[in-house]
């Protein structure tokens, strides 16, 4: 019998489980973590993937703009990048003033100037102008549609910039694929409209389908959402990409990869399946998932990455035992509502679709995949509220076990995911 240890806010929750039983520990390889992270980025940017270094891509009199992500991104640390890029800029010839920062908001809130200095960092902040994107304004140029009927519309000042950086932190997405790459451009600096249009690909084309599986986390060839952001980028076509890949243990730079925006990007999604991806040869009826403790379990919101993850491990028609303090509560109003107002999931698809919000789809989903499995959530939230998105609420270990042996019979053979946010399994072809 081995003890088995899950990170539970910022404490732990301990279980005691029968060694033969575990299937495997699904963990993330470790990222390299000696280099300092302005020598990893410099030698990203003296080492670009199909491009020559940014410096010599651009030419005095052009005017440019650097995209970086919101606030909800500043885990990718875009202060570390600025500096080295504006220096490339100026030995290009791109002085200061003919450089603007544009923050990729899609259609998140405006920020204010102390969270442009954060994200930005000090000495970038006090360089250049830096400013929001404002997807419901009219300060955009339509530059086209994509095959599947997306209108595209962009940013002006990044539409008319004679070079455009963008910049970006790679991590699985569910609904591009990867983060990263074209999102800075599709939804980053798109109209509401394209953002829209762009989103509603995540559904089955058939209405009460559901959504679409071609549409999820590792996947962009034949991932239409995907296709079409990248249709889109292609409007703007960025002329150089730094996107960076972060230890979540040290939350530092582990990898960058600069140049061509379409390769070097695939080149950081390679790296990131590589260390995050996990191969499982079947699926398993008992899956045991901790989110990886504070502030990754913060909320129900930021739990959905471990629900999402851990599905696709789990047979259907299985358990899942989640563990995740959600000290914060649900986290987001969207990710709520779909069962505020819908009495089931066909319900709250048709409510999607004609009003989408991607925390509102977070939360639809939570739901299919609680309505299709048992999924068991020990967590500090209060039990009618996690009753009312069709998990079942238990207070402890012991409790959550006796529902799996009655359940089973007894304890199935399960898979553990200690830091279930951040690892994806997938079947082995």
């Amino acid at each position: 019998m081995g003890k088995i240890e899950l990170l539970y806010g910022d404490g732990s929750m301990s279980m005691d489980f029968p060694d033969k039983q575990v299937k495997k520990i699904l963990e993330a390889k470790p990222l390299p973590g000696g280099d300092s992270e302005k020598n990893i980025i410099a030698e990203a940017l003296a080492n670009p993937v199909d491009s020559a270094p940014l410096y010599q891509l651009v030419n005095k009199g052009e005017k440019a703009c650097i995209i970086v992500g919101d606030m909800t991104r500043v885990w990718a640390r875009y202060h570390l990048l600025m500096p080295p890029l504006l220096d490339q800029l100026n030995r290009g010839g791109i002085p200061d003033k003919d450089i603007v920062i544009i923050s990729a908001t899609g259609d998140h809130r405006e920020q204010s100037p102390e969270e442009h200095k954060v994200l930005v960092g000090e000495e970038a902040y006090g360089r250049v102008k830096v400013i929001d994107h404002r997807a419901r304004e009219d300060n955009l140029v339509y530059m086209g549609d994509t095959s599947y009927g997306t209108p595209v519309l962009i940013n002006r000042q990044v539409a008319e910039a004679d070079r455009v950086v963008i910049t970006g932190g790679i991590v699985y997405h569910f609904l591009a694929g990867w983060g990263g790459g074209k999102k800075a451009v599709v939804p980053g600096v798109a109209g509401y409209k394209t953002i829209m249009k762009n989103h509603s690909l995540a559904f089955h084309p058939e209405d009460g389908c559901g959504l679409n599986p071609d549409v999820c986390a590792g996947k962009i060839e034949g991932n239409p959402c995907s296709d079409d952001m990248v249709q889109g980028a292609s409007f703007v076509a960025p002329d150089f990409l730094v996107n960076t890949i972060i230890n979540e243990e040290t939350h530092k730079i582990a990898y960058v990869v600069a140049g061509n925006y379409i390769t070097a990007h695939q080149a950081g999604c390679d790296l990131v399946s590589e260390h995050f991806g996990i191969t499982v040869e079947e699926q398993a009826d008992l899956v045991i998932a901790s989110c990886g403790g504070y502030p990754k379990d913060i909320n129900l919101y930021q739990t959905y990455k471990t629900i999402y993850n851990a599905h696709f491990a789990l047979r259907k028609g299985g358990t899942m035992l989640l563990v995740s303090e959600c000290r914060e509560g649900i986290g987001s109003d969207d990710f709520y509502a779909p069962f505020l107002n819908h009495a089931d999931n066909r319900e709250r698809e048709a409510a999607l679709r004609r009003e989408y919000t991607i925390g509102s789809q977070m939360g639809y989903h939570a739901g299919v995949i609680a309505s299709e499995n048992d999924v068991l959530l020990i967590s500090e939230l209060e039990p009618q509220v996690v009753e009312k998105m069709g998990m079942i609420p238990v207070a402890h270990i012991k409790e959550a076990f006796s529902f799996i042996n009655k359940k089973h019979g007894s304890v199935p053979p399960a898979y553990i995911m200690p830091h279930g946010g951040s690892t994806m399994p997938s079947l082995s072809s």
